[in-house]
């Protein structure tokens, strides 16, 4: 217990350590699904996505693949959260109270980084990514005359069961690169809201194939699902029946987190402004980030119509 003596020398350093204890340890989804970008500028570009060179006979010069084809940028913003403490609280030695306000500020900061990347993967319906078209839609693969088209898209209905996910994954599998070759894209994780959880935990964990059409005193097959995908239930999605497939291996994935600078902590205390004039300190954090669209193939999503 900190006493009044120590307070004015200790209370930032110890609320300081708080909130960093609480922030790393604080459990978050996005890294299973995105790709920590870090930045050095005030926006970054990336011309580069969508520029998958194959590996040739070297017979007279190299081939170099055009990254300038696409032009896309992510620019970085500027977060924070503050929170007022009563100086009362600090005088009657409520510390306490006040690192449970500094743990919370470190919760809500830790989300923050799930609510965006998870927001950006559900309005990829509509949201342009590097080529120009919406995420989750058709795309042109290749040069101009030699241009194939492909989707990530499930297409109306596809709502999710054990059809609809040999199908994605399928089609997954079946992605060219820029050359008109298969990428290998091996889908490892499936994404749904929680209403879809108990019914993707029966495809992705069942013994014996999940089919409603069967009675129970039928003999069922081996579920070929079990144990394929990894699965992330996020209350992010905000559409019930979303569900995406996501191949998580790749250099880039479906979803970029560009990190400029991250999460800081500070106060104003006892000598501020705030601290002299309404008798209350105020802790808060700052950061520098932003998140955009990666590698549309390594997505694929269902809208929920």
């Amino acid at each position: 217990m900190l006493v009044k003596g120590d307070m004015s020398a200790l209370l930032l350093a110890g609320l300081k350590t708080q909130f960093f204890q609480t922030y790393q340890t604080q459990p978050a989804e996005w890294d299973k699904v995105a790709t920590l970008i870090p930045s050095d500028k005030d926006t970054e570009h990336y011309a580069w996505l969508g520029a998958l060179p194959g590996v040739r006979e070297f017979l007279d010069e190299r081939q170099v693949a055009d990254f300038s084809e696409y032009e896309y940028q992510i620019k970085n913003k500027t977060w924070e959260s503050t929170v007022a403490v009563d100086r009362t609280l600090l005088e009657d030695d409520q510390y306490g109270q006040v690192a449970l306000r500094v743990k919370g500020l470190a919760a809500e900061a830790k989300q923050h980084l799930d609510i965006l990347v998870f927001s950006l993967l559900a309005a990829g319906f509509t949201a342009n990514c590097y080529d120009g078209t919406p995420f989750f839609g058709t795309h042109s693969v290749g040069k101009a005359q030699g241009a194939v088209q492909q989707s990530n898209q499930a297409p109306a209905g596809a709502a999710l069961s054990s059809a609809t996910l040999m199908a994605a994954i399928t089609a997954m599998r079946r992605t060219l690169n820029d050359q008109g070759r298969p990428m290998q894209i091996a889908p490892d994780t499936l994404v749904v809201p929680p209403e879809l959880e108990w019914e993707a935990h029966q495809l992705l964990n069942s013994v014996f194939f999940p089919d409603p059409v069967q009675t129970a005193s039928q003999q069922l097959p081996n579920n070929p699902l079990r144990g394929l995908l990894r699965l992330v239930v996020t209350p992010y999605l905000t559409n019930g029946a979303n569900w995406f497939l996501l191949d998580t291996q790749r250099a880039v994935r479906a979803v970029v987190l560009q990190m400029r600078r991250d999460f800081e902590f500070s106060a104003l205390e006892a000598n501020s402004e705030e601290g002299f004039l309404r008798d209350r300190y105020l802790y808060g954090v700052r950061a520098r980030y932003n998140v955009g669209y990666g590698d549309w193939r390594c997505a694929y999503g269902y809208a929920g119509n």
